[in-house]
């Protein structure tokens, strides 16, 4: 697994949100979104829920946090 994409999807969780996890990764939005879709691709699952508040991890997101951690 790419280290960039496990460390994103940290950012986002930590966040909240893909704008801030942007602002904390310093890059743009649209990067972080393909990121993530490229992960989601990659496990074959979602990862967050999207929605006006931000970004909400699945149960499978949770599950992921753990080994992501490591």
């Amino acid at each position: 697994m790419d280290i960039q994409l496990a460390r994103t999807f940290l950012a986002v969780a930590a966040a909240g949100n893909f704008i801030g996890a942007a602002e904390r990764l310093h890059i743009t939005q649209s990067t972080v979104s393909a990121r993530i879709k490229t992960l989601e691709q990659q496990l074959g699952t979602s990862l967050f829920r999207r929605g006006r508040g931000g970004a909400e991890l699945t149960a499978p997101g949770k599950r992921f946090l753990r080994h992501a951690k490591t």
